[in-house]
């Protein structure tokens, strides 16, 4: 009897504990669910339309049907030479990748770092029981995973696809968001803090997705290494088979007992993975705030730098394949606003490439911004303002060092694209142009970043209308030309001001115009952190 009781109270406080979940992300969920799901749903619901004749839908099969670069990028999708196949594959980088980093950041939020900030102790001094929250995370990973895949489920019968292969397609995109909540409860049992666990949760992420993706270019076996591998093998509209959902399924259970196992064998508080000796001494540079805030952030900037090169080099050695798309489908040149061939309809998607990926460097700015959030409410950002630190200087050093890897992000995201590019065609006379004309969307980036600097100063509890800004500009620019949003609207985004480069020439004014604007927004939020009270948690 006495075991019984102490089991049923391990898990203790469940409910109660979903409860506080749900009441703290009453909006982060919400806004991951519009955000992540309103994308894949607006961008299933497009696709359609630009394959609604059995020619384009065999260009379509003909051409990223047999691209290694599309193979690498999204693998290999049953029933390509479908309409639902074309639809899976178009949202599959966007939806898998998303769904497993959504799980990652929230079961991190709800576990590590309520350890982390001593929030946690706390309530396990009540009556919550010692796996309460890792259950409560696990559900709420679940949750979350289950209603991206509804939504993208029922954005594909919504547009008259097949509902074996809809239903197969969402089933195997919540088993994998499913499976990478387990993951996470792991590296939560393994690392002793937050980004420790996010750092492994995301590498595991990354190693699956290659994986699949040299296993499909090479079309063997090494698919099966990976559960992005699995869940693709379901083949959605392709001769459904549900026989890899329970790989997916075992895989998550042995995951829960290593979780469960590694619980049990580590300090409240800690990690199994004990945290490195620091130096007895530190360096000269963590004297200044600006080498602080560098040290703060050197192994997030460094894992974005190494994921948006890679990213435009993919991008990049996918443009000399667009002409032959193009050539089988003559109103894909419509979406971007081109001729259907010739120079400008490459310039025209290489224009939208580099839009597309200074959006994405925007996570960085915002996250490297609000970071500051999580310093005040730990207490840490007290003991750094209680020495001779200004508060100006505090947050004008954090903001001069997100700006200034921003920039090197830019530079990264056109030399790898330039590098891709010619590595597909053959051509290495564009180096310094697709350098360039990445660079100069850097302005619009700048002031996302701002706008994340003046909010934190000014209105710290309003940092998340920070990452709204991006969900806006994300959604803007990829489906922007299909929703027809009234020139007001588009005005938001700053990049909407910038030239089309390279499809436009650049214009030095509005990049000016922007950067003005950014130095204002900056300028504002640390007038405003001056004036305000340090948050303590």
């Amino acid at each position: 009897m006495t075991v019984s009781r102490s089991r049923s109270s391990s898990v203790t406080g469940v409910s109660h504990q979903l409860r506080l979940v749900a009441r703290l992300d009453r909006v982060r969920l919400p806004l991951w669910v519009l955000g992540l799901g309103g994308t894949i749903a607006v961008s299933a619901l497009a696709v359609p339309p630009l394959y609604d004749t059995p020619e384009k839908v065999a260009g379509y099969a003909r051409v990223v049907g047999t691209s290694p670069v599309s193979h690498l990028m999204s693998g290999r999708q049953a029933g390509i030479d479908s309409l639902g196949g074309i639809v899976a594959n178009e949202i599959s980088q966007f939806a898998q990748l998303g769904v497993c980093l959504m799980v990652a950041f929230l079961v991190v939020r709800h576990t590590r770092a309520e350890e982390e900030s001593g929030r946690a102790e706390l309530l396990r001094s009540t009556v919550l029981g010692r796996h309460a929250a890792t259950v409560a995370g696990l559900a709420y990973g679940v949750l979350a995973a289950v209603l991206i895949a509804a939504v993208t489920t029922v954005s594909m019968l919504s547009v008259g696809l097949p509902v074996a292969g809809s239903l197969t397609y969402g089933a195997g995109l919540a088993l994998l968001g499913v499976v990478h909540t387990a993951v996470t409860l792991v590296a939560v049992q393994l690392s002793s803090t937050a980004r420790g666990a996010l750092g492994l949760a995301g590498a595991v992420i990354a190693l699956g997705y290659v994986v699949r993706g040299v296993g499909a270019v090479q079309d063997n076996a090494l698919v099966w290494a990976s559960p992005f591998g699995w869940a693709q093998r379901m083949d959605a509209f392709g001769g459904e088979q549900w026989w890899p959902a329970l790989l997916l399924l075992a895989a998550t259970a042995l995951l829960l007992a290593a979780s469960g196992w590694l619980m049990t064998r580590r300090d409240f508080g800690g990690g199994v993975l004990a945290a490195r000796p620091g130096r007895a001494t530190a360096r000269r540079g963590l004297a200044t705030p600006f080498g602080l805030s560098a040290r703060l952030r050197r192994g997030t900037a460094l894992g974005w730098a190494v994921g948006l090169t890679l990213l435009g080099a993919l991008y990049g050695a996918v443009v000399p394949s667009i002409p032959e798309l193009v050539e089988s489908n003559p109103e894909m040149a419509d979406v971007v606003g081109a001729a259907a061939g010739g120079e400008a309809l490459v310039d025209a998607f290489l224009a939208y490439i580099f839009l597309f990926m200074a959006v994405v460097s925007c996570g960085f700015a915002v996250s490297a911004v609000l970071r500051l959030r999580t310093e005040e409410e730990a207490g840490r950002a007290e003991l750094v303002l209680g020495t001779p630190v200004h508060r100006s200087a505090w947050l004008g050093a954090t903001a001069a060092f997100t700006f200034l890897v921003t920039a090197v992000l830019t530079v990264l995201m056109g030399a790898g694209l330039a590098v891709g590019y010619a590595l597909g065609s053959g051509d290495w006379d564009h180096l310094t142009g697709h350098v360039g004309g990445q660079v100069a969307y850097l302005p619009g980036t700048l002031v996302v970043g701002a706008v994340a600097v003046a909010l934190h100063g000014a209105v710290p509890r309003a940092g998340a209308l920070a990452w709204a800004l991006l969900a806006y500009v994300a959604v803007q620019v990829m489906l922007g030309e299909l929703l027809g949003l009234p020139d007001w609207v588009e005005a938001v985004s700053p990049y909407s001001h910038l030239a089309e480069v390279p499809r436009e020439s650049w214009e030095a004014w509005p990049s000016l115009a922007l950067v003005v604007v950014a130095a204002a927004l900056t300028a504002a939020g640390i007038a405003g952190f001056r004036r305000r009270d340090i948050a303590s948690g």
